[in-house]
């Protein structure tokens, strides 16, 4: 609970009055502004619980970021509190895939699960790449794994948007159901530690030479 204290202390100080919107035009508030790393949480309608929007700006390629976000293996080096990724489906010809993430609960709480179906798409004008996440449709295929309990809503997305100079302006965005008996308010206060921490993971590994040097025949780098 120290922890989740000192958190709340920061988050108490560093909150302010700064509004932006997200793509879809929703309402969002700037809770963190630190290290080159954004964070604004939003309402969403009918949920007690907040969404939230992150972003930062790193050297990569498009192809770079995609390979860091489909190593499914590798995850845990840099995605805050996730233990491992399980690709139960792959359809590489639609950009589709559908995975379990096994997620970190502090104890005494119990970790999650959650099925995601992932699509990604490019937009051939813009250049920006766009990852969706959201709760499978076929998640009543899989039994849930022992160790958890599976989240009943996951929705986000990745946005990469080439900025100029070999830079890329990266969004992650999501809203979450953790189920379970979990405080709704220290579900939205811990709303930015996991995107914070995710973003300085990336920060951290995007120059590896293995995502580098990575191409994909779907994902154009330099769009004219």
């Amino acid at each position: 609970m120290s922890k989740w204290f000192s958190l709340l202390i920061i988050w108490c100080c560093l909150i302010g009055n700064l509004w932006a919107n997200d793509e879809n035009g929703q309402a969002s508030k700037l809770i963190l502004d630190k290290n080159n790393i954004k964070i604004w949480s939003y309402k969403v309608p009918k949920s007690p619980l907040s969404g939230f929007i992150a972003t930062t700006t790193v050297k990569s390629s498009l192809s770079g970021l995609v390979g860091l976000i489909t190593d499914t293996q590798n995850a845990s080096r840099w995605l805050y509190r996730t233990s491992r990724i399980d690709v139960l489906a792959r359809d590489d010809s639609q950009q589709f895939f559908t995975i379990r993430v096994i997620t970190d609960v502090p104890w005494p709480l119990t970790d999650r699960e959650a099925l995601v179906d992932v699509r990604i798409s490019q937009d051939s004008k813009t250049g920006r790449v766009r990852i969706d996440s959201n709760e499978s449709a076929y998640a009543n295929k899989y039994p849930v794994a022992e160790c958890c309990l599976r989240m009943p809503m996951v929705k986000g997305y990745w946005l990469f948007k080439p900025v100029g100079n070999g830079l890329v302006e990266v969004t992650m965005s999501g809203h979450a159901d953790p189920g379970g008996m979990i405080p709704k308010g220290l579900v939205n206060f811990l709303i930015q530690e996991h995107p914070y921490n995710t973003l300085q993971g990336l920060r951290r590994v995007i120059g590896d030479m293995t995502y580098q040097k990575v191409q994909y025949p779907h994902i154009v780098d330099n769009v004219q």
